[in-house]
């Protein structure tokens, strides 16, 4: 699959996922975002910067455990509950704010 960019034809998978994570920008993260309707929110970007730190930090994405455990150390008390997570990525949090920032899908998740 792919879409058209700026003049650029960008390459994801058949789930919607970068094949080449350094096609990422804010703007891509909208066009992600809006293919699967959802509304980008502070909070929703501060959860797709923190995986991408995660990612930066250990060249992996993180399972929602993981996820979940990155955002409280971060200091995200609010945003580090599997509730609230699944309100804002209703398609599934660490899939959805991956596939958002432009990164790998997370190995454990389905």
């Amino acid at each position: 699959m792919s879409f058209e960019y700026n003049g650029r034809i960008i390459e994801t998978d058949s789930n919607g996922f970068l094949l080449n994570k350094d096609d990422w920008n804010e703007e891509i993260m909208y066009i992600l975002a809006e293919s699967e309707n959802c509304d980008l929110t502070d909070k929703h970007i501060l959860v797709i910067n923190a995986v991408r730190e995660y990612y930066d930090t250990y060249a992996t994405t993180p399972a929602i455990r993981i996820l979940l455990k990155y955002l409280k150390e971060a200091g995200y008390q609010d945003l580090s509950s599997s509730i609230e997570l699944a309100r804002l990525f209703p398609n599934g949090a660490a899939k959805s704010a991956a596939k958002y920032a432009g990164l790998p899908k997370p190995i454990k998740c389905i």
